[in-house]
């Protein structure tokens, strides 16, 4: 409960306008207090003591104190830093041994902020709370503003330390942090407890969250207790901007994330389980329907999803939602829709316009603010104009303008977004005047729900032609766009790329399109209700098609020249270049194969894509999408097209099926005389071998591409045949050659900046190492590739490092090192759907039970692991041969022969999670 400790100094005494605030607060005080009840009281009170001391002694004021947590206002930047040190300084001298110590955590934030009634309101106020609560017990934590004002006055033995930038549960822009250190006092702690420690895609919000407390309580509150919430509300009413806050503030109660699902830009429901795959980093497996993959994926996860704008796919969302309800205990899930799921278990939050008050009544500003329709448009025209203040004068005015809204909030912050050129009595005249043509004079003939289109109407109008055409046409883009799509796209008839950039800021000052300028590349976007405005106009003007043509091109061309990238720099960056884009590769794929419209275009899409569906967890979705430009495509007037289509599909593929593709698109490769689409088909077929045995094949097929490769002077090429000649000398027996060819193919891929490549490579060198003898050597060189693949993501390529060093570790005697880097293979594998990783990872684990003695349970083991080697139609390589023949020889020193075929037949008709709890064990 929020208490004031003192009426504190007069009003006309107390820091207004550019506030300095100290927020405190004991960590970890509700355990002390169940274990130490009687001490902590004496304790607490101490403490209390100690920091007023300090805040009196350098003027500030304590306006609110919640349990043990002080929220401290000050004139002074300098003299907040002050008592801070002090108060600091005090409490880690006391002896708090009693109550196992009393770490006390603090930040420092300076911000505008509104006083009423002795309290303080508005985002700098939030923004310090957040700024406290990722620190730790003796930690002050200080802003980047505060560092800026506060750096060079600061008391003696003080310090600043630069602890980076952090996302703070605010979710607007990081906050670059630094820590107030003192001198003899602790230096050292844990990393800050930032939205950057946990796993999320929880995106930044260029604006606060302002208007919806009450909601956001009710809405945390129902989340703790049902699995499946879903926020009911109608477009523009707040519902998405809700449930991530609400996201954010739980996060660290998800250890596994907190993962936004966003629906808008799907049309096709069985699109709907790919999303959700790709966003919580589930790996698509051939064979393997996702929606059915999903529940299992999670069943051990502690989650939340948040489904994002399901309406326009309720029923695939509701019957994902329903089975995860089922089989995940700990996973929670927040929806937002237009209707409820309808799933058995579901809470149910309708979802209100913000509070407005009722007509006519008699207000104050400081009685307006709180109203959250109010609060929302006051922050927001604060935002367009800062000059602008909300008065006793004008608070009226402002209320009715809210009323006039519905109190929603899309229309709120669209006619906030026009007090930079109206002003507040013109802004309520013009309005009063657009719903009077609306509704002949009867306000209460205009319903609800049509509010925010005669808002978005009235935006428009406003609007020049120029912005009006710009705005419909940006309507074409799923998910967002980028600066130079917008202008590639739509530009022409009035509309010249070099005024794509002023049009597009100004539609972001008035509030119709959202630009995000946080990353390295800035991007926008339009929000569902006004992209569906937007693709109204656009289809009014008869420009629909023509735009859908546009748009498809200009990504068929961005498709193919990523594709021809691939290999050359940094894979990390080709993925961040490419996956923003997926919603509008989807969106063309859906037009060009689905609708029709141009079954090459869309067949050229899906085989360019091939890296981005492997390396992206979308491989049942690519498989998808070419299986439908397959089907509608003539190959024979298309041959190019189905080539590239059937390489991808190898890359999407395994075993005998893999084979089979690579050779179709080296036939049609063939049939047109495409060299370079001969060559990749040549590299994709002898990988396709070697995993089949067929050593003598692979060697003579290898060869084969590498020489085109060099004549066409195809350099990724060149670097990924040299890797596979090595392997293949390796195989052979020369170790000589092998280690030549390694060393030729690693400073391949280092010319190209192929970091991907190049740990390969390294991975494949420490295996040469391995078979030589040389374990130490194999171990440095694994840990090389192990720290290449780690500043990435790709699942798969992780699973294989940490499976090598295991098998390495065994070698060496480590065998606690060797279960924990089989542990993490098995993980890694498991995270990518990685079979023949999975099964690796098990004869290691079932190797390391047999050393141990446990040979009746390693003997099962193995059995279920021979089974899936035969299952994928694939042989174990020279380190598994090795791993293999240990194990078989320690089983043979405690069973028979007949012993370990019984053992190995029952381990056979294991379930995958049968064996992988048996392997959990160890």
């Amino acid at each position: 409960m929020a208490t004031q400790l003192d009426s504190g100094p007069p009003a006309s005494a107390r820091p207004t306008g550019t506030v300095t605030f100290l927020f405190t607060d004991i960590e970890g005080s509700t355990q002390r207090w169940e274990s130490h009840r009687e001490m902590m009281d004496g304790a607490v009170k101490r403490h209390d003591a100690l920091l007023c001391e300090a805040i009196d002694r350098h003027n500030g004021y304590v306006f609110k104190a919640i349990g043990d947590a002080f929220c401290i206002a000050f004139a002074r930047v300098s003299d907040a830093v002050a008592a801070a040190c002090e108060a600091q300084g005090a409490l880690s001298a006391e002896d708090f041994a009693a109550v196992g110590g009393l770490p006390i955590r603090m930040g420092l934030h300076v911000g505008e902020a509104s006083e009423r009634n002795g309290d303080y309101f508005g985002p700098a106020v939030n923004r310090v709370a957040r700024l406290m609560s990722i620190g730790h017990g003796g930690q002050i934590l200080v802003s980047g503003v505060t560092r800026d004002l506060a750096h060079s006055d600061l008391p003696a033995g003080a310090s600043l330390l630069d602890l980076g930038s952090h996302r703070l549960k605010d979710l607007t822009e990081p906050e670059q942090v630094w820590q107030l250190t003192i001198a003899g006092l602790q230096t050292e702690f844990p990393p800050l407890k930032s939205l950057d420690t946990i796993p999320n895609n929880l995106p930044i919000q260029p604006t606060s969250f302002r208007g919806r407390e009450h909601d956001f309580e009710e809405v945390k509150s129902l989340l703790s207790q049902h699995k499946l919430l879903t926020l009911v509300g109608s477009g523009g009413v707040g519902k998405t901007r809700l449930a991530v806050q609400v996201g954010a503030e739980v996060l660290d109660q998800n250890p596994d994330g907190v993962w936004l699902i966003d629906l808008a830009p799907i049309t096709d429901p069985e699109l709907v389980a790919s999303v959700i795959a790709k966003e919580i980093g589930m790996p698509q497996v051939e064979g393997r329907r996702i929606d059915e993959s999903i529940p299992q994926w999670l069943r051990r996860k502690k989650l939340l999803l948040i489904l994002d704008n399901c309406e326009h796919v309720l029923e695939t969302v509701a019957g994902i939602a329903d089975a995860i309800t089922r089989s995940c205990p700990d996973a929670r899930m927040l929806a937002t829709s237009r209707q409820a799921l309808g799933v058995s278990g579901e809470a149910i939050h309708r979802l209100p316009s913000l509070s407005v008050p009722g007509p006519g009544s008699p207000l104050s500003a400081e009685q307006a603010l709180q109203y959250g329709a109010i609060a929302l448009f006051v922050d927001r025209a604060a935002l367009t104009d800062t000059r602008f203040r909300l008065t006793d004068d004008n608070a009226p005015i402002v209320a009715e303008i809210c009323r006039r809204l519905d109190g929603i909030p899309l229309a709120i912050e669209l006619a906030a977004a026009r007090v930079k050129i109206l002003s507040i009595p013109n802004l309520a005249q013009r309005l009063n005047e657009r719903f009077k043509i609306l509704t002949g004079g009867n306000r209460s003939a205009l319903p609800r729900q049509k509010t925010l289109g005669a808002l978005i109407d009235w935006s428009y109008d406003l609007l020049t032609p120029q912005e009006q055409m710009l705005f419909s046409r940006v309507g074409i883009f799923a998910g967002g766009f980028s600066l130079d799509a917008a202008t590639a796209v739509c530009s022409g008839e009035d509309l010249g790329e070099t005024d794509i950039l002023d049009l597009l800021s100004s539609l972001t000052d008035k509030s119709l399109v959202v630009a995000d300028t946080a990353g390295e590349q800035e991007r926008c976007h339009l929000l569902e209700s006004t992209r569906a405005y937007a693709l109204e106009k656009l289809i009014a003007a008869g420009a629909r098609e023509q735009l859908d043509r546009r748009h498809a091109e200009y990504f068929h061309d961005q498709a193919q020249e990523a594709d021809g990238r691939y290999g050359i720099g940094s894979s990390a960056a080709w993925m961040a270049s490419v996956e923003p884009e997926l919603d509008n590769y989807r969106a063309v794929l859906e037009w060009a194969l689905k609708d029709g419209n141009d079954m090459a275009l869309g067949g050229v899409v899906a085989g360019a894509l091939q890296l981005l569906w492997s390396n992206g967890g979308l491989a049942v979705e690519g498989r998808y999408w070419i299986g439908f430009a397959q089907a509608g495509l003539d190959e024979s007037k298309h041959p190019e097209v189905a080539a590239r289509m059937w390489r991808a599909l190898w890359g999407l593929s395994s075993g005998k099926r893999a084979h089979d593709c690579a050779q179709r698109a080296l036939a049609l490769s063939q049939s047109v005389g495409d060299d370079k689409g001969q060559a990749w088909a040549l590299a994709s077929l002898a990988f396709s071998l070697y995993q089949m045995g067929q050593l003598e094949e692979t060697s003579d097929v290898s060869a084969r591409a590498l020489a085109v490769m060099r004549t066409l002077g195809d350099k990724p090429g060149v670097a990924t045949c040299l890797n596979q000649q090595a392997i293949i000398q390796q195989d052979c027996g020369d170790v000589v050659a092998a280690r030549d060819l390694f060393a030729q193919a690693l400073a391949a891929y280092k010319a190209l900046g192929y970091e991907a490549g190049a740990a390969l490579v390294l991975g494949n060198l420490a295996e040469l190492e391995f078979g030589d003898g040389q374990v130490e050597q194999a171990l440095r060189l694994a840990g090389e590739a192990l720290e290449i693949q780690s500043r990435g993501k790709n699942a798969t390529s992780l699973a294989i490092c940490y499976l090598n060093i295991a098998a390495y570790r065994i070698a060496s005697g480590d065998v606690d090192g060797a279960r924990e880097a089989a542990h993490g293979g098995l993980r890694w594998a498991r995270q990518a759907q990685y079979a023949q990783g999975i099964a690796i990872a098990l004869q290691h684990i079932a190797l390391l039970l047999a050393l141990r003695g446990e040979v009746s349970n390693a003997a099962q083991l193995v059995g279920y692991v021979n089974v899936q080697y035969r299952e994928l139609g694939i042989e174990r390589e020279a380190t598994e041969k090795w791993g293999y023949e240990k194990l078989m020889t320690a089983l043979r020193e405690q069973l028979s022969d007949a012993e370990i075929e019984k053992l190995a037949a029952e381990g056979a008709p294991w379930s995958e999670d049968r064996a992988l709890e048996e392997a959990l064990k160890v």
